[in-house]
C-alpha cells in the first residue's frame, strides 16, 4: 500500500517564491498608487498643464541617466564582487561629475522644448535630480547584493506622497501649478533617501577610493542614454511636434501599457544574483520558464488594464484619446513582458561596448520608424509601436542566439510541444 507524502521542497524554494510574490505585490502597490496619482492630476488640472508636467518628468528621467553616469548597471554588476568593485568613492565621484553635466542637459532640453530656464520649476527639478541620483546609485548597489525591496517600492512611495499632496490641494481648492507638483516630488524623493539607509537594504558601499574605471562609466553613460532614447524618450519626441493635450493622453496611455513589463522587471530584479551566474553552458530550457511565465502574467495584466482604461475614459478630460493610444501600443508592451527577461540577462552578461552597439542599432531603427510614421500617418506618432513590435523581437532573439547559442522562442515552442 502506498502512503501519501508531500513532495520535497528544494532548499530556498519557499524563500524564492516569497521574494517573487513580494516583488509583484510591491509593484502592484507602485502602479495602483501611480495610476491614482496620474488619474487624480488628469482629472484636477487642465490638460495643457498636465502635459507640461509630463515633459518635466521626462526631462528628469533622461537627466538622471547623465547624473548617475549611467552607472546603475555597473553598481549592480560589481556590488557582490570580492573585493567589492564599488566604493563610496565611486558614489562621490559619479555625482560630482554627473550632476553638473545633467544640469546642462536639462537646460538644453528645456530650451529646445521652448520652456523657461532658471525659474522655480527649473530649480526644483535640479534639486530633485541630485537626491534622485544618489537614491538610484545606492539602490542599484543593493540590487547587486540581492536586496531589491526598496528599489521596487520607491516609485510607489513617490506616487503616494504625490497623491497625498494633490488630494490635500484639491480638498482646500488650491490652484495647483507645475511648480507645486514638482515640489511635492522633491519631498517624495527626500523621503525615499531617508529610507535608503535602513538595514533591510543591505550594507552601503564600503569606504574607499573610486574603483570603477572612468572609461567603463563613459561607456555605461552612452549605453544608458541610448536605452533611454529607445525606452523613455517617446514622450519628448511627440511633445516636440504634438499639442500638449495629446502629450497628456500619450503619457497616460504609456503609463498603463508599460505597467505589465514593469511588473515583470520588478520580479526579475530579485533574480539578479542568479542571472549573474548564467552562462551559455548552464542556460537550460528550464531557465526560460521565467520568460514564459512573465508573458502569461503580462497577458492577464493587460486584460485588467484594458478594462481599467475603458471604465476610466469617460471620467477623464483626455480619457478617450488615451484609450485609443493604449490599444495601439499595447501589442508592443505585451511583447516586452517576454523579451525583458532576455534583455536583463544580456545587460548583466555582455560587455558595455557590445551593449552600446546593439542599442545604437535599435535607436536608429526606432528613429527611422518615427520618420516613416510621420510621413505616412501624420498626427498618429504612436503607430511607431507597430513597427517596434517586430524589430525589437527580431533583435532580441538574434542577440540571444549570438551570445548564448539558441533562439529562445524556438526552445520555448519546442518545450511546449513536448509537454
Amino acid at each position: 500500500m502506498k502512503h501519501f507524502s508531500l513532495p520535497l521542497t528544494p532548499p530556498g524554494a519557499r524563500m524564492a517564491w516569497l521574494s517573487g510574490l513580494g516583488a509583484l505585490a510591491s509593484r502592484l502597490y507602485v502602479y495602483l498608487s501611480g495610476f491614482l496619482a496620474i488619474f487624480l492630476m488628469a482629472a484636477s488640472i487642465p490638460p495643457a498643464r498636465f502635459g507640461e508636467y509630463s515633459i518635466y518628468q521626462s526631462v528628469m528621467e533622461v537627466a538622471l541617466v547623465v547624473g548617475t553616469l549611467g552607472s546603475s548597471l555597473l553598481f549592480s554588476r560589481h556590488a557582490a564582487t570580492v573585493p567589492p568593485g564599488v566604493t563610496r568613492g565611486d558614489v562621490v565621484r559619479t555625482l560630482a561629475i554627473g550632476l553638473p553635466l545633467a544640469t546642462v542637459l536639462v537646460t538644453v532640453i528645456l530650451t529646445v522644448q521652448r520652456m523657461p530656464v532658471g525659474d522655480a520649476p527649473f530649480a526644483i527639478l535640479v534639486a530633485t535630480l541630485a537626491v534622485f541620483a544618489f537614491n538610484s546609485l545606492r539602490l542599484s548597489f543593493s540590487r547587486g547584493l540581492g536586496h531589491a525591496g526598496l528599489l521596487n517600492l520607491e516609485a510607489g512611495i513617490r506616487a503616494t506622497v504625490l497623491v497625498a499632496g494633490v488630494s490635500l490641494c484639491v480638498a482646500v481648492r488650491f490652484d495647483l501649478g507645475v511648480a507645486h507638483l514638482l515640489l511635492i516630488n522633491l519631498i517624495a524623493v527626500v523621503m525615499v533617501c531617508l529610507a535608503v539607509g535602513l538595514p533591510a537594504n543591505g550594507a552601503a558601499p564600503p569606504i574607499g577610493r573610486a574603483a570603477l574605471q572612468l572609461g567603463s562609466q563613459a561607456s555605461a553613460t552612452v549605453y544608458s542614454l541610448l536605452m533611454f532614447l529607445l525606452r523613455k524618450s517617446d514622450l519628448l519626441i511627440v511633445a516636440y511636434f504634438m499639442p500638449l493635450s495629446y502629450v497628456g493622453a500619450f503619457k497616460l496611455a504609456f503609463l498603463l501599457a508599460e505597467a505589465p513589463s514593469q511588473f515583470v522587471q520588478s520580479f526579475l530584479f530579485t533574480k539578479t544574483p542568479a542571472m549573474l551566474e548564467t552562462e551559455a553552458g548552464n542556460f537550460t530550457a528550464a531557465k526560460l520558464r521565467l520568460a514564459k511565465h512573465s508573458f502569461l502574467l503580462g497577458c492577464a495584466l493587460f486584460v485588467g488594464l484594458a478594462a481599467l482604461i475603458t471604465a476610466a475614459a469617460p471620467l477623464l478630460k483626455l480619457g478617450n484619446e488615451a484609450r485609443s493610444i493604449f490599444l495601439c501600443i499595447a501589442p508592443y508592451f505585451l511583447l516586452r513582458t517576454y523579451t525583458i527577461h532576455h534583455e536583463m540577462v544580456l545587460s548583466l552578461k555582455t560587455s558595455m561596448g557590445s551593449l552600446g552597439r546593439w542599442a545604437l542599432l535599435e535607436v536608429a531603427l526606432r528613429l527611422a520608424s518615427y520618420g516613416a510614421v510621420a510621413v505616412l500617418f501624420p498626427g498618429k506618432p504612436h503607430y511607431v509601436f507597430f513597427i517596434a513590435c517586430v524589430t525589437d523581437f527580431v533583435l532580441c532573439e538574434t542577440r540571444m542566439r549570438l551570445h548564448f547559442g539558441f533562439f529562445p522562442i524556438l526552445r520555448l515552442l519546442a518545450r511546449g510541444r513536448s509537454s
